[in-house]
């Protein structure tokens, strides 16, 4: 083909669509089909055309009837012109003509709607991802704050990982294999800060904790299995738990973790955060520590140990994982190496008996084989070289620095709120008066530029708590941590005037 017929199959399908809506093709024709395409949203914005000798060709017409179509087109914006590029679509959106017959290709559309009816997956409605300018303040778990991050000593283990001999270890496909520098760190370093000795085999790498829950409940539940989860809890673990066919168990929690009782003895599994309960933030008693492994050996089931910030809990003294004190292999534990160092890094891990690991990992390799090899040998060089611990009792001091400035503004700014934290954790869990509604009071807040998360969105259907939020400071600095509550404050008193108002 020469260089002035090529053009995309996708293109073809567009000629071939005009030329077989008309008995013959000139400028008129051309003009209305293409603008038919461009109004119902068919043609990209800024997809470039053909070169106007290659639609001449393709249509069989003459290149002064394409080019007259085009400028027609480019006068009404539908397309842009650019010069020595060509044209290309513009900002005339879908339907902006009305009254135009819709465009018939050659198969109807497919009903995803009618297909997936009953599998929707959509989360509520929450804050987004990230600050959207550098006006908002966020006490939304999941912030990065790039003044903690460890700049320049990531980017020395980057560049130490990046030599030709570490490429070479890391460059190939290990199928369903891990990096076993990390895998040695994590052993080492990692899990003895936790009370846990495992042997190599006993951990998986996985692409953040959100992986290893998704892992491990595609192993455990299965339709008519039961799954003990906390109440509240993250609800994406719950809807995880669900797209097996599994029923999910409410476990309550109150002001000594999860509540062992007679529903967690009919579950197959439960999942629990005995360190940081998440949300709420409070530890499990030891007491009740000790009888949920009892009733899980009495009645035979699994306990995954999900984790909610612990990496700074250990340098305050907190207690050891549960697995620590797991005597006969039943507890899976989900840890995470970067929720508060980098979430976009992505790196987590499992630890649980050799035949279980072997089983996800299996799982694992249907899904992505291994996580990126770049980033565990990175991250090994990283905690290897002492760099992990450094900016774990870094962060640690600036985490009790801003959890302190937050406690002092809010008994400033709103005293009547009732506050949960624990020493090693950047969040708080926060119960209002029960005239406030958290939805509210978030919109409110957001509002005046400042995010926070409403506390009904941790808690199942049918049994939700309207008046409470989460905060968190991990990435709010100390300086911003007194004008954001202050603003909660100022978002509080104008939602109460307004329910005077309507009152």
């Amino acid at each position: 083909m020469t260089r002035g017929s090529a053009t995309s199959i996708a293109w073809d399908k567009v000629f071939k669509n005009l030329v077989s809506r008309v008995d013959k093709i000139n400028h008129a024709s051309l003009v209305q089909g293409l603008s038919d395409w461009i109004d119902q949203g068919l043609l990209p914005r800024g997809a470039r055309l053909p070169s106007t000798r290659t639609i001449a060709q393709k249509l069989g017409v003459g290149r002064n009837t394409v080019l007259f179509a085009l400028g027609c087109l480019a006068d009404n914006g539908y397309l842009v012109s650019r010069e020595r590029s060509g044209f290309f679509i513009g900002g005339a959106g879908p339907n902006r003509v009305r009254g135009k017959e819709k465009i018939h290709l050659e198969a109807q559309p497919f009903n995803w709607q009618g297909r997936l009816a009953g599998r929707h997956l959509a989360t509520p409605d929450s804050p987004p991802a990230y600050i959207a300018n550098g006006r908002e303040i966020s006490f939304r778990l999941g912030e990065f704050d790039l003044e903690l991050f460890p700049t320049s000593q990531w980017r020395e283990c980057e560049r130490a990982a990046s030599g030709l001999r570490e490429i070479a270890r890391w460059g190939r496909d290990m199928i369903d294999g891990d990096d076993s520098g990390l895998v040695e760190q994590i052993r080492m370093h990692i899990l003895p800060m936790s009370g846990i000795w495992a042997r190599p085999e006993e951990i998986l790498i996985t692409v953040g904790a959100q992986e290893g829950r998704y892992l491990i409940s595609r192993l455990l539940a299965e339709s008519g299995a039961r799954v003990g989860i906390e109440n509240p809890c993250s609800l994406d673990l719950a809807r995880t738990v669900r797209l097996t066919g599994a029923e999910t168990v409410a476990l309550d929690v109150d002001d000594k973790g999860v509540v062992p009782s007679a529903a967690m003895e009919t579950c197959d599994a439960i999942v629990i955060t005995p360190i940081h309960q998440n949300p709420t933030t409070v530890p499990l008693s030891p007491q009740r520590r000790r009888e949920i492994l009892t009733r899980a050996r009495r009645s035979d089931f699994v306990v995954v140990e999900d984790t909610f910030e612990t990496e700074f809990v250990h340098e305050n003294g907190g207690p050891p994982a549960l697995k620590s004190d797991d005597e006969d292999g039943r507890v899976i534990y989900i840890g995470t190496l970067s929720r508060l160092m980098a979430p976009g890094l992505r790196v987590g891990f499992i630890v649980a008996p050799p035949i279980v690991i072997e089983h996800l990992r299996a799982l694992r390799r249907l899904i992505h084989r291994h996580p990126p090899a770049n980033n565990q040998r990175s991250l090994a060089i990283f905690i290897e070289r002492g760099y992990y611990r450094r900016f774990i009792r870094r962060t640690t001091q600036a985490l009790e620095e801003r959890g302190a400035a937050l406690t002092a503004a809010a008994r400033r700014h709103l005293p009547d709120f009732q506050w949960r934290h624990q020493r090693g954790t950047s969040s708080f869990w926060c119960e209002m008066p029960h005239t406030i509604d958290s939805d509210t009071l978030a919109k409110a807040a957001r509002e005046g530029g400042v995010i926070v998360e409403p506390g009904k969105r941790f808690f199942q259907a049918g049994n939700r708590a309207d008046n409470c939020l989460r905060l968190t400071v991990a990435g709010v600095r100390e300086q911003q941590i007194h004008k954001g509550i202050r603003v909660l404050g100022e978002a509080r008193m104008r939602i109460g005037s307004r329910s005077l108002m309507i009152a």
